[in-house]
């Protein structure tokens, strides 16, 4: 299994050195002239997290497969807080979240990758649109712990970035299936086809969209209370509000769930970037109560997750997923000035064009949080290095070439 480590000049805090110190090597890579370490989970690593610290209970519980660099920094957006003219306002840097790949995926995909090899999985399929995020971190992690990995992908409006996900991705050389997109697709016949092509392959672990299964919830409930440490260590005071992307609901319920364990008095607020079919207040419960029983039936004391817990913003979507809003552009050119921070206009640029809005109307004396999701982490060599004639099915080259 290959991690690879990485040092940020710009993280605030990074993996505790007795962590490193435990790291088990079973082989090694050489990129870049470099030589890089390989481990496996040691329970010393285990019980770094916070999750496990609160309730050591669940290191028996929970399978675990390190993969991220956290905890993640936090810090102030000076220069945009300038701006703005509301001084107190912070980001969560998701971004630098892992040594191969950034983002909210990898915090999930600890989860669902220590469930999988705990259950002797070899292969793992997902799901997702054609620039998926998820699709690439998946795939990208899951040839580092020696998975083979699968995709089903479904269209969507096709932009630069876009591609350069299908270029990153064809670096991990996964299988790729080519199908409608599910909010057209009846739903039935989608699932039909999924559960079918399962069957056909029982050493085939399944991961929903977005990570966001029960598994990659855990991901998220430990990041609010990776934050709440932040908080106590005066890295940031308490926010008053925090802004998180909602696709698939994992990440957010994950947030609402672990804020709510943590005791934090923030409110929660997800922008939905996704169909509101997929994304609503009603999947968001049903994940958040589903991992809140677990935790209870582990022995874990709970809560229950409800509508005053959160709040779920529908009006930065847009006209439809992966169509870029002006708002969003707005948020991805004033991120991008005054803190050389980049956006995309699928998820992110809208979640923080709602930051935006709210910090010119709010009290200055609150303090908002935006959770940056979008991956951090240079993949220009893989996109360099990659040739989609090659590398991807052939119904993905019209992508490419109608682009072109």
């Amino acid at each position: 299994m290959l991690l690879t480590t990485v040092y940020y000049a710009t993280k605030l805090r990074t993996i505790a050195p007795q962590a490193s110190r435990d790291y088990k090597l079973s082989m090694r890579v050489h990129i870049r002239h470099t030589s890089y370490a390989i481990q496996s989970p040691s329970m010393q690593q285990k019980s770094n997290l916070p999750l496990f610290q609160a309730h050591p209970i669940l290191v028996q519980k929970l399978p675990y497969q390190p993969l991220g660099t956290l905890p993640t920094p936090v810090q102030k957006l000076e220069a945009l807080s300038t701006h703005l003219g509301h001084h107190h306002l912070y980001i969560k840097r998701d971004d630098l979240s892992g040594p191969l790949y950034g983002g909210n995926k990898v915090r999930k995909l600890e989860f669902i990758f220590g469930e999988a090899l705990a259950k002797g999985f070899k292969e793992v399929v997902t799901l997702g649109a054609i620039g998926s995020h998820h699709v690439l971190a998946t795939s990208i992690y899951a040839r580092e712990l020696g998975l083979t990995p699968y995709a089903h992908h479904f269209p969507q409006p096709i932009s630069q970035h876009v591609l350069n996900n299908l270029l990153a991705l064809s670096s991990t050389h996964p299988s790729l299936t080519l199908v409608g997109h599910p909010v057209e697709l009846p739903f039935h016949q989608f699932k039909k086809q999924l559960m079918g092509w399962l069957q056909a392959r029982q050493k085939t672990y399944y991961i929903k969209g977005g990570g966001s299964s029960l598994a990659g919830i855990f991901g998220y409930v430990n990041a609010a209370l990776e934050l709440q440490q932040q908080i106590e260590e005066g890295l940031l005071p308490c926010p008053d509000e925090i802004y998180v992307a909602a696709g698939t609901n994992g990440t957010l319920a994950g947030l609402i769930l672990g804020a709510k364990m943590a005791k934090l008095s923030s409110k929660i607020i997800g922008v939905r970037v996704v169909d509101r079919v997929v994304t609503n207040s009603a999947n968001v419960l049903a994940l958040a109560n589903a991992a809140s029983a677990t935790l209870n039936n582990y022995g874990v004391p709970a809560p229950l997750i409800t509508l005053k817990d959160f709040d779920l913003l529908h009006n930065h979507f847009g006209k439809a997923y992966g169509q870029p809003t002006h708002e969003g552009d707005e948020a991805s050119a004033l991120l991008m000035g005054h803190e050389s921070l980049k956006l995309d206009p699928t998820y992110t640029a809208k979640t923080f064009s709602a930051v935006v809005k709210r910090a010119r109307q709010i009290d200055d004396a609150k303090t908002i949080l935006y959770w940056h999701t979008l991956n951090g982490i240079d993949l220009s060599e893989r996109i360099q290095n990659a040739d989609y004639t090659r590398d991807l099915p052939e119904e993905y080259h019209t992508f490419f070439e109608d682009r072109a």
